[in-house]
């Protein structure tokens, strides 16, 4: 049975192919939505497809990480270990925030 952890991750993954691909047009409600993402398609479609590639990254790791860690620690429990769960979840996507930005500060 698959954890939440990997489920996440997967939905990661999931979320980022349209946008890899420019299926997604500029909206208010989906993709890396910035006043300067928005102020031209051109802009926009890099951004999300940069921002797009390292979610794909960071959700398989999110995946690998929940798959992997059972086995590495039998001792594991997503329950207890609230803070590993967290900082598998969080600092993937942390990085991914920061290199986005950085990004759509060169265009």
């Amino acid at each position: 049975m698959l954890n939440a952890g990997v489920l996440i991750g997967l939905l990661i993954i999931v979320i980022s192919i349209p946008l890899i691909f420019n299926k997604i047009r500029p909206n208010p409600w989906y993709g890396f939505r910035t006043p300067k993402t928005m102020s031209k398609p051109e802009i926009w479609y890099k951004a999300n497809r940069y921002m797009a590639k390292n979610m794909l990254i960071a959700g398989i790791f999110i995946m690998a990480a929940f798959i992997i860690l059972p086995i590495l620690n039998h001792d594991f429990d997503p329950g207890i270990d609230v803070s590993i769960v967290l900082f598998i979840l969080l600092t993937p996507v942390l990085i991914v925030i920061i290199k986005s930005f950085l990004y759509l500060r060169k265009l």
